[in-house]
Formats: structure tokens, sequence, C-alpha cells
């Protein structure tokens, strides 16, 4: 038979809030130190007809350009 903990629910309690306040606190220095410029979503390339392959190719370019304003200073 296995072994259960028992945890005390205020640790777990403290542990959950602490997890909220990370977030909220990662979400504030994301929104005050990351900012990019929003014309990278060119989507003219998507919307004309084109091929699965291509459609694929173009938001691929557009995740990597949005990941290089994102990571850049």
């Amino acid at each position: 038979m296995p072994l259960f903990f028992r945890y005390n629910r205020y640790l777990q309690r403290v542990f959950f809030v602490l997890v909220i306040l990370a977030g909220l606190y990662g979400w504030n220095y994301a929104v005050t130190h990351w900012s990019f410029d929003l014309s990278l979503f060119d989507l003219s390339a998507l919307i004309d007809q084109t091929d699965w392959m291509e459609t694929i190719a173009a938001l691929l370019e557009q995740a990597i350009q949005i990941f290089l304003a994102l990571t850049s200073r």
C-alpha cells in the first residue's frame, strides 16, 4: 500500500499564494520590460491563395520574428 503524506492545508495555501504572486510579478515584468512592434504581424501572406506549406512557413516566420522582438533589447 502506498504511503500517503498529509500536508498542512495552510502550507498548501501559502504555496498557492506564492505561485499566484510569482505569476503576477512575471506578468508585470513582461508588460513593463517587453514591448514589440505590432507591425510584425504581417498577415498578407496568409490572406492570398497559398498552399499549406507556404502558410506554415509564413506562420513560423512570424513566430520567429515575434520571438526575436521579445528577446532583443
